[in-house]
């Protein structure tokens, strides 16, 4: 396969993640691990000709026979990267389900598989079948299950798991799109982890905060277009994770170190993290939908009363120590996730006694989570462009954020973003697909051509730096104005990695 068509295949499997899920899919790919989970334990405690077989291996021969009968495929349990998907599809996991994965997890890694799949319809012989092989690696600790015959059952262990093979490719767009797919999984199973309990992998944030930091600044534009992938928009995780590459990118380009960009990056991710914590009830809204997972509910909470407000930001502190524990390394984090529990319309001041006023970081964070939550869709409604979000966000004059911070970052990430669609004075048409050279000038980005000025597509046109001027001194092309890409059909990630 060659790279192009591995970096589209790789795209195409991230939006298909949660986007292809209907609710009875759903159902099944829960039954299929709760079943396979229930079989296993069962053949553990009883041989397998005993009577407490036969419910396991009628309710697993069910499932497997209605994905054939409603889906007419065949059926793929893979495990990847921590997470278990059916047929590219990530199981969405309730309460009940947690343990068995857990176990499932464990046996998947013994076994050396990450891949079990039905090819047919199966019966009570085969499903014994690929039992009696299991018990035996299981009690002799030998042995490998993968050569063994189980047909239609195969066991397998891939040669590289999907977003890894992606980090082989020459191009940079395979490991930024690596290091973001792995992250968005991975955070995934974080949040829902805190929500049920469970003790969360900190060492994953970490060294998800240290590759972003490693990516080549060149390279920055390809990571503030995957902010757009509308799929995960939205959701806790996907907000963590965009919210610290706005942040990383933003200190970046404003020159903080590795240690301070670690510090940045980390408060990030942890910004929004206690609603993860909270319990459901005080996170509901009005028509009771729990919303711990998603922006928009979050949202909704902080329009409450200041009253209501000020005991919520205790809670979201209070959960972040349950979780870290209160230590030197914490509390940055601590002191970003308590004052970024405000109404987007309110200062992040006034929060203490005396004349101090919101971290720095704090702004910074504030900005990036903002502008994330903009750019996404919401009720119904589209999200704005990425110039708008901006415009938004330096158009605040003090309300919200720090004045000269909000310059900083326009100048850092650019007035007409990475993502904006716009049209230049000489009639044509163009995206802009990287930060521009000269922060000063942060309205001069550097852009793509798409439709030339005689209106005429061009499949690649020309990248063009509208910071640079002819010899006497005037730029060879402005921005007339911004335009929405959508209106044109142009999908901002599938653009920069389709």
């Amino acid at each position: 396969m060659s790279e192009g068509n591995a970096l589209a295949g790789a795209l195409d499997f991230l939006q298909e993640i949660e986007a292809g899920h209907d609710e009875r899919f759903g159902e099944l790919a829960r039954a299929l691990t709760n079943n396979l989970f229930a079989l296993l334990r069962t053949a553990g405690m009883h041989d397998l000709e005993n009577d407490a077989l036969r419910r396991p291996l009628d309710a697993m021969q069910g499932t497997i026979a209605e994905f054939f009968e409603s889906y007419g495929e065949q059926v793929h349990l893979a495990l990847i990267d921590g997470n278990f998907f059916v047929n590219r599809r990530i199981i969405r996991l309730d309460f009940g389900s947690f343990q068995n994965i857990r176990y499932l997890r464990r046996i998947f890694e013994f076994l050396r598989v990450n891949e079990m799949s039905f090819l047919t319809p199966v019966d009570h012989g085969a499903l014994k079948g690929f039992l009696r092989a299991f018990m035996e690696v299981i009690n002799t600790g030998e042995g490998d299950i993968k050569r063994v015959d189980l047909n239609p059952i195969r066991l397998r262990e891939r040669a590289a798991e999907t977003f890894d093979e992606l980090r082989r490719g020459e191009d940079p767009r395979h490991r930024i799109l690596s290091i973001y797919a792995s992250g968005l999984l991975m955070l995934r199973q974080f949040v829902n982890d805190l929500r049920k309990g469970r003790s969360p992998r900190h060492a994953k944030v970490k060294r998800l905060c240290l590759e972003l930091i490693d990516v080549d600044p060149r390279h920055h534009g390809l990571l503030l277009a995957l902010v757009h992938l509308e799929t995960y928009k939205g959701n806790l995780f996907c907000h963590m994770l965009n919210a610290a590459v706005l942040s990383i990118v933003f200190g970046s380009r404003l020159g903080l170190d590795r240690d301070q960009l670690v510090d940045l990056g980390m408060a990030a991710f942890h910004h929004d993290l206690g609603w993860a914590l909270l319990g459901t009830l005080e996170t509901a809204t009005p028509e009771g939908q729990d919303v711990a997972l998603t922006m928009a509910g979050i949202a909704n909470v902080r329009n409450r009363s200041a009253a209501e407000l000020g005991d919520l930001r205790v809670k979201v502190a209070r959960a972040l120590v349950r979780l870290g524990g209160f230590n030197e390394l914490i509390i940055n984090r601590l002191i970003v996730a308590y004052e970024c529990q405000i109404p987007d319309d309110a200062p992040a001041e006034g929060l203490y006694y005396g004349d101090i006023g919101a971290s720095f970081m704090t702004h910074v964070v504030r900005m990036s989570s903002t502008y994330d939550e903009l750019t996404t869709a919401r009720g119904g409604r589209p999200g704005l462009r990425p110039d708008q979000a901006m415009k938004r966000i330096l158009d605040d004059g003090g309300q919200t954020y720090d004045v000269f911070l909000a310059k900083l970052f326009a100048n850092c990430l650019g007035g007409y973003p990475v993502g904006t669609m716009v049209e230049l004075d000489g009639g044509e048409l163009a995206l802009v697909v990287n930060l521009p050279s000269n922060p000063i000038n942060f309205h001069r980005p550097q852009v793509k051509i798409l439709v030339d000025r005689r209106g005429t597509p061009l499949d690649d046109g020309p990248v063009i730096d509208l910071d640079h001027t002819t010899r006497d001194g005037r730029y060879q092309r402005s921005i007339e104005r911004a335009v929405d890409a959508r209106a044109h059909g142009i999908s901002i990630t599938r653009f920069f990695f389709g």
